[in-house]
């Protein structure tokens, strides 16, 4: 039962990857073909749970993949929040000074240090998500 949550969970992250704020900071990270990549992966799961969800009843494999799959899930739907926080991260930083915009690129909230690391975190969802097809 709990299952059948997960084809909203995907249509839901599906739709956030495709939110304007995710897109403009995936694209000034230069991450933006990885962001379409789970957009186009997450639109083809949801297809493919569709048909699994029915089958999870009685099939104890497709069980233990859609139980696999909702973990990844969870994966892909944290990376896209972290994407939305720094767009709103960024947007509210607007207007700051000059010495202070500096000095974000050597704080905890530099520019490049997210671009590494959700570079990093995005590619592992995929490569997870890329078992499944």
């Amino acid at each position: 039962m709990a299952e059948s949550l997960l084809l909203p969970l995907v249509r839901s992250m599906a739709g956030k990857a495709a939110d304007a704020l995710i897109e403009t900071v995936s694209r000034m990270c230069g991450l933006d073909d990885d962001r379409q990549t789970l957009e186009r992966h997450l639109l083809a799961v949801e297809c493919k749970l569709a048909n699994a969800e029915e089958m999870s009843e009685t099939n104890r494999y497709v069980k233990s993949w859609m139980k696999e799959l909702k973990s990844i899930a969870y994966q892909a739907d944290d990376v896209l929040d972290d994407f939305q926080y720094e767009a709103l991260r960024r947007e509210s930083k607007v207007g700051k000074s000059t010495t202070r915009k500096a000095l974000s690129y050597i704080t905890c909230h530099s520019p490049l240090l997210f671009r590494f690391e959700m570079s990093r975190k995005l590619k592992n969802v995929l490569k997870k998500i890329n078992k499944f097809f």
